[in-house]
C-alpha cells in the first residue's frame, strides 16, 4: 500500500511539474497539487499559485486599501505564503484561497489602520465628505439600492463605492468586501475572519447599514427629488 500511495504521489508531481512547463495547462492542477508539490521544492507550482492568485489577491487589497498599496501588500502576501507554506495543510478546494485571503485581509486591515492614524494626524476627518478628483462627488443612480454588489457594478460609482468602504470599521469592512465583492458564502468568509458564521451574517447586516447611511451622504444632490 505504502508503495502504491508513493506511485500515485510521484505521478502527481510528475503531472504537476508537466504542466506547469507547459503553462496552458495549469487550469487542471488542483490547488491541492500545486501546494503539496510546492511544498516539495518544485518551483514552477508555487509560481503557478501565484499566477493563479494574484488578480483575486490584488482585487481584495484594492477593494480595503487602495491603489497606492495595493501591488507591494500583494507581493508581501505572496512573500509571506512562501514562508509559511511548509506549515499548511490544504484540505480542499478552497482552502488555498481561504488561507491566502486570511492573510491578505490581515495585511490590509493593519495597512489601513496605519493610514487612519496618519490621517488622524494630519487632522483629515474621516467623516468629511469624500471628493475623489478634488470636487464634491454628486452622483444620480435610477435604482435607488446602494447595496454595494449593485454599485460596484456601475463604472461611475467604482471609486466612489471603495472610498467609502474604506471608510466603515475593519470588522464590517471585512464582511462587505468578502461577501458583498467577493462573492464568499458565509461559511468560507467566517473561515477568511476567524469567527462563526452568526457574527459574519450579524456583522454584514450593520455593515450594510453603515455603508448605505455613507453612501447616501455622499451621493445626496441638494433639492434633488
Amino acid at each position: 500500500m505504502a508503495q502504491e500511495r508513493y506511485a500515485q504521489w510521484q505521478g502527481r508531481l510528475n503531472e504537476t511539474v508537466a504542466a506547469c512547463g507547459r503553462g496552458y495547462e495549469l487550469e487542471h492542477v488542483t490547488d491541492t497539487d500545486l501546494v503539496r508539490n510546492a511544498q516539495e521544492g518544485v518551483e514552477k507550482a508555487f509560481a503557478a499559485i501565484v499566477d493563479r492568485y494574484h488578480a483575486r489577491i490584488y482585487a481584495l487589497i484594492y477593494r480595503v486599501c487602495g491603489p497606492t498599496d495595493a501591488e507591494d501588500l500583494t507581493q508581501e502576501v505572496f512573500l509571506r505564503a512562501m514562508g509559511r507554506l511548509h506549515k499548511f495543510e490544504p484540505q480542499s478546494e478552497a482552502s488555498l484561497r481561504t488561507w491566502l485571503y486570511r492573510i491578505a485581509m490581515n495585511l490590509s486591515i493593519n495597512q489601513l489602520r496605519q493610514m487612519k492614524r496618519r490621517q488622524r494626524f494630519e487632522g483629515l476627518s474621516l467623516d468629511a465628505p469624500i471628493h475623489p478628483d478634488g470636487d464634491a462627488v454628486y452622483l444620480a443612480i435610477p435604482d435607488s439600492s446602494t447595496a454595494p454588489e449593485r454599485l460596484v457594478e456601475r463604472a461611475e460609482t467604482h471609486r466612489l463605492v471603495h472610498a467609502v468602504i474604506r471608510q466603515l470599521v475593519p470588522k464590517h469592512q471585512q464582511v462587505l468586501v468578502l461577501v458583498d465583492l467577493e462573492g464568499m458564502e458565509y461559511e468560507e468568509a467566517a473561515a477568511v475572519i476567524g469567527c462563526r458564521v452568526g457574527t459574519v451574517k450579524s456583522r454584514l447586516s450593520r455593515a450594510r447599514e453603515a455603508f448605505s447611511v455613507k453612501m447616501r451622504a455622499c451621493m445626496a444632490v441638494p433639492g434633488a427629488k
